[in-house]
């Protein structure tokens, strides 16, 4: 393993600046070993649909593990994929390993290809995106505090970097086409819309059209699903109720 030593700062820097996925592979691949570590995987998935999800893989693995990877352990059977759906916190092999530990995630098929120990940075991102980046090493050594801390930082800078590099183009809706989708969403019909947008409803029909034939959908229904999904079509601020308030009952003094 070469043996790369860069500041906590240089590291980010490079991460920030990879302009390509393969740039970025590179760059991944000098952190893993400036952080005493010898294997890397970056799994990033996005949703283009309840149905279609694409999935993206960078690794620095050991032999025969992508083809394991992408055969056996598909992205359904991830135990570290599927936990990183639902959670922020980092994941630890040495805690993870214990069946009586809640976070307990079944590891056999990594320390099998000689990855004994590591820490997994689960990413979420705006489209649908989300995955984990996964540093491993063949020793079992603990991972420092040091470290956790800032690997944690790292995750969130390389989330940051990496989901515009695999993004796809969006589907470029009008204004005017959001605008008519946005009200589809709140159960409107074309008449209604119109009414509400103050233009005819063969104007709305239009719109609606175009944003169906951008989007590759077959209704407009799909099409809202489809935009809320991937991020194009977000939701306003315009109606906002306060839910919940909690207050400190005692001024605190300056």
């Amino acid at each position: 393993m070469p043996n790369f030593s860069f500041p906590q700062e240089e590291q980010n820097f490079r991460i920030q600046n990879c302009k390509t996925p393969q740039i970025l592979a590179d760059q991944l691949a000098i952190l893993c070993a400036a952080n005493n570590f010898e294997y890397y995987q970056l799994c990033l998935t996005l949703r283009r649909g309840l149905q279609q999800t694409d999935l993206t893989l960078l690794m620095q693995a050991p032999e025969h593990w992508a083809e394991h990877y992408t055969q056996n352990t598909t992205i359904q059977n991830d135990s570290l994929y599927l936990r990183a759906q639902s959670q922020s916190r980092p994941l630890f092999w040495q805690c993870e390993a214990k069946p009586e530990h809640e976070s307990f995630l079944p590891m056999e098929s990594w320390r099998q290809f000689g990855m004994e120990e590591g820490i997994a940075l689960p990413l979420h991102g705006p489209a649908g995106f989300c995955g984990y980046f996964a540093l491993s090493r063949h020793k079992r050594e603990p991972i420092r505090l040091q470290d956790f801390f800032h690997l944690s930082y790292l995750g969130h800078i390389l989330q940051e970097q990496a989901i515009p590099l695999f993004s796809p183009e969006q589907s470029g809706l009008s204004c005017r086409e959001k605008e008519c989708l946005f009200w589809v969403s709140e159960g409107k019909t074309s008449w209604e819309i119109a009414q509400i947008l103050g233009i005819t409803e063969r104007t709305v029909n239009f719109h609606l059209n175009n944003a169906i034939r951008k989007s590759g959908c077959k209704n407009r229904y799909q099409t809202v699903a489809k935009n809320i999904i991937t991020g194009e079509l977000v939701h306003t601020m315009n109606r906002i109720s306060l839910t919940h308030l909690i207050q400190y009952p005692q001024t605190l003094s300056a």
